[in-house]
């Protein structure tokens, strides 16, 4: 009992929602056993809150083809860079419309289930991190950062990673976006707890209890997630933070980064799926 003791105690001593805090960084991708129970969640056809439906997919990659103007052409296969690939369903779409593919993930799980996916066709995929991953120098004819992905990292983080992937690019290559619409974004404190077995968060019988907020100073989403083993009284704290900028926030992101050219397609140009009104991309070329 002293464990559930302690472990109620810090739950109710814990400190403010912050951005990029320790305990709100990021999901722990690159663990083996999350990876494991994340990608179970990815390959969902029940909900789009990991990856989106395979439908959904399809026709979000009709659109980013005709968007980053990078369509194959007789005898001329072009390459893509998919970063923070998950298990590869974009990569296999890409595939599908004629493009080679290489795709980056911190995730073990997501990269081992990309590849066999995607066997058969021309993808290759990299299991590091994005923010020092060694990538070939001006190789890809596009890029894509999907679901939001990019409002992860603090400031200086994802001013690194776009011009790592911007050397990964050829001259003139497109790289796209999705991310959040700033006015969809919730600016308030809400609370919730369940409880579960075997969940996200591990295994075994859990009460989590979760917290989500704003933090003006950083114009991010902060959420935090106790969770608390009911046998043992063992907590674990898992935590996120994603930046909701305006237009004009990413447009001088891109352009500070090497992409000068920038162009925003909000909700999709009208796509349906879920959520999808909350949703934009950014092309910066």
């Amino acid at each position: 009992m002293d464990r559930h003791r302690d472990s109620l105690a810090r739950i109710a001593d814990r400190v403010p929602l912050r951005a990029w805090a320790p305990d709100t960084i990021d999901l722990p991708w690159g663990d083996p056993a999350f990876s494991e129970r994340m990608l179970l969640e990815h390959l969902s056809q029940e909900h789009e809150l990991a990856s989106r439906r395979l439908t959904t997919i399809a026709a979000q990659t009709d659109r980013l083809v005709e968007w980053m103007g990078a369509a194959p052409r007789e005898g001329v296969s072009p390459s893509v860079l998919d970063v923070t690939c998950g298990p590869g369903l974009f990569a296999q779409a890409f595939a599908g419309h004629g493009f080679s593919v290489t795709g980056v993930d911190i995730s073990p799980a997501a990269i081992r289930a990309a590849a066999e996916i995607t066997a058969g066709l021309p993808c290759r995929f990299i299991h590091a991190d994005i923010r020092d991953v060694v990538l070939p120098t001006a190789s890809f004819d596009a890029g894509v950062y999907l679901y939001g992905q990019a409002e992860v990292p603090a400031p200086d983080e994802l001013d690194a990673i776009l011009r790592r992937i911007r050397a990964a690019l050829k001259p003139g290559a497109a790289l796209a976006l999705e991310l959040r619409v700033a006015s969809a974004v919730p600016r308030t404190m809400s609370t919730g707890w369940h409880t579960g077995v075997d969940g996200l968060f591990g295994s075994g019988t859990q009460l989590v209890l979760s917290e989500r907020g704003w933090d003006a100073q950083a114009r991010a989403t902060v959420e935090r997630h106790h969770v608390l083993d009911v046998e043992s009284g063992e907590l674990t704290i898992f935590g996120g933070t994603a930046r909701a900028l305006e237009r004009d926030d990413w447009a001088a992101i891109l352009t500070g980064a090497g992409f000068p050219a920038v162009e925003f397609h909000e909700a999709w140009d009208g796509l349906v799926f879920d959520d999808s009104t909350n949703w934009q991309v950014a092309i910066g070329r």
